[in-house]
């Protein structure tokens, strides 16, 4: 049995249910709609809200880790800090990543400083890339420490690409990098805008959600 945690009643027409990220079960109904009907609706979706919930679980955890610097992303995949008396600057490797020991005090900085020079290159390529594929080309690329925005393009044909991109897997930095090329033809978020970033990537929508799941991301690393 689902309990319902929040109740909504509005002037809509349909039920619509959501799982916020304290696994709270939110129910929005008609206001008429009598609470014996909305109960029957929530109990059909009882198999959906618990994976939803078991996936918010896990996030959670997985969110832990990297918040609090015990593990960092990149390029999409988790790697775990490792100390090393013996290191002499970051590394990857299999499944951790190696910092020195004499950073332990100031890893977040530390971090800081490799990530900002080794995502430069890679972010460039691909964006020179899409700009080959679209016949688009930028007066300048940025990087950007921006708190609220995975990348810009202004009205002067500027594209800055937030750094901290580089811990996103390949398929949602070219989203972030296809949709901000994308603005220097439509300066808006107009269906001539979207159908332009359907042409590069028609699953867009798909590739948009899950930015949306990383979005804590640009808390770090501050």
């Amino acid at each position: 049995m689902i309990n319902i945690d929040y109740l909504i009643r509005t002037n809509r027409r349909s039920v619509s249910i959501t799982i916020s990220p304290k696994c709270e079960v939110i129910v929005k109904a008609p206001r008429k709609l009598p609470f014996s009907e909305i109960e029957r609706i929530v109990a059909k979706k009882e198999n959906w809200i618990n994976i939803n919930i078991d996936k918010i679980r896990e996030n959670a955890t997985l969110n832990y880790n990297i918040e609090n610097y015990i593990d960092i992303l990149f390029l999409g995949q988790i790697y775990h800090i490792a100390y090393d008396d013996t290191a002499k600057t970051i590394s990857l490797e299999p499944n951790y990543c190696v910092v020195p020991q004499k950073y332990a005090d100031t890893v977040v900085r530390r971090l800081t400083t490799w990530y900002k020079r080794t995502c430069y290159d890679i972010l460039k390529k691909r964006v020179e890339y899409f700009s080959l594929l679209m016949n688009l080309q930028p007066n300048a690329f940025r990087l950007t420490n921006a708190k609220t925005c995975w990348g810009t393009c202004n009205s002067n044909g500027v594209v800055s690409l937030n750094w901290r991109l580089i811990m996103l897997p390949h398929d949602l930095i070219d989203y972030v990098v296809v949709h901000e090329l994308s603005h220097l033809v439509q300066m808006n978020h107009s269906k001539l805008f979207w159908e332009l970033v359907k042409s590069v990537l028609p699953d867009y929508r798909t590739r948009r959600n899950e930015l949306k799941k990383g979005d804590y991301l640009l808390a770090l690393f501050r």
